[in-house]
C-alpha cells in the first residue's frame, strides 16, 4: 500500500471514530475525550485494532493533519480532537426526527446520483451511503437527513412511492428504524437469557456430571459471544486491544 493510500485510510478510520454517529456511543473514546477537553492521545488511537497496521506514528499524525473539517492535531503532534463540539442530545433527536433510512437501493448507485434523486423531494443536509467496512462495498442502505421535519414527512408520504431506477425502495423514518433495531436487540438478549434459564431449571439434580458439562458449555458460549463482540459489534467500544470498528458503519456522505 502506498503512503498516500495509507494516509487516506488512516484519516477515514479516525474521522469515523470521532464522528457524530460513533463518538457518543463509544464509552472508552468518549470518556477519554471528555476528561481532556476533547483531546485523545494519538498513540492510544494507534493501538486500536484497525490502526495497528499503520506505522510509524508520524504517518498517522501527518494523515490527521489533513482533516479539513472534523479533526485538529495539537502543536506537538501528540493529540487529536474534534474541531467542533458534538451535537447535543437534543440536537441529535432533532436530526433523527428529520431523517429517513432508505433500503433496497441498487448497489451500483453513486453518491452523486442519490443526491440528485433526493433533491427532488426536498432540501437535504446530508446523504450517507452505508458501506461494508471490510469490503468497502455499498450494500443498498442510505441515511438521508432533510433540512426540516416537514420535508422528511413529505418524502415518507410521497405518492406514488419513490422508486430509484425503477426499483421499489423500503423507506422508514430514522426514529422508527432505530426503535425497531433496539427492540430486536433487546428481544435477542431476553431470548438467550430465557433459553439458558430453562436449560438449568430442567436439569435433574442427580445428573451432576451433565450439569457440570452444561455449565461449561454456557461459559464457552459466553466466551464465544465475547469474542464475536470484539470482532463485529461494535457500536459501543473502541477500547485498545479489544475493538473492531462496526462493519456497517463506514459511510460516504455529502
Amino acid at each position: 500500500m502506498s503512503e498516500e493510500q495509507s494516509k487516506k485510510e488512516i484519516l477515514e478510520q479516525v474521522e469515523f471514530y470521532f464522528s457524530d454517529s460513533n463518538l457518543p456511543k463509544d464509552r472508552f473514546l468518549y470518556t477519554t475525550a471528555q476528561a481532556n477537553e476533547g483531546w485523545v492521545s494519538i498513540s492510544v488511537l494507534a493501538n486500536f485494532t484497525r490502526m495497528r497496521k499503520f506505522r510509524p506514528i508520524e504517518l498517522i499524525v501527518e494523515a490527521l493533519r489533513e482533516s479539513e473539517n472534523l479533526l485538529e492535531v495539537s502543536e506537538n503532534g501528540e493529540m487529536v480532537r474534534r474541531k467542533v463540539p458534538l451535537p447535543s442530545r437534543e440536537e441529535q433527536i432533532k436530526i433523527a426526527q428529520r431523517s429517513v433510512v432508505v433500503e433496497d437501493v441498487p448497489e451500483d448507485a453513486t453518491l452523486e446520483q442519490l443526491q440528485e434523486f433526493f433533491k427532488k423531494y426536498g432540501k437535504t443536509n446530508q446523504v450517507r451511503m452505508k458501506r461494508n467496512r471490510k469490503t468497502k462495498e455499498f450494500f443498498g442502505k442510505v441515511i438521508v437527513e432533510f433540512s426540516s421535519v416537514e420535508e422528511q414527512k413529505a418524502f415518507l408520504e410521497a405518492e406514488p412511492k419513490p422508486t430509484f431506477n425503477e426499483k421499489e425502495l423500503k423507506i422508514t423514518s430514522k426514529v422508527a428504524y432505530d426503535e425497531s433495531r433496539e427492540s430486536k436487540r433487546t428481544a435477542g438478549f431476553n431470548g438467550r437469557d430465557k433459553s439458558k434459564g430453562k436449560k438449568r431449571v430442567n436439569q435433574d439434580d442427580d445428573e451432576s456430571n451433565k450439569r457440570v458439562k452444561d455449565d461449561k458449555e454456557v461459559e464457552a458460549d459466553k466466551e464465544t459471544a465475547d469474542d464475536a463482540a470484539k470482532e463485529a459489534g461494535e457500536d459501543t467500544a473502541t477500547e485498545p486491544e479489544k475493538t473492531e470498528v462496526p462493519e456497517e458503519n463506514k459511510e460516504e456522505s455529502k
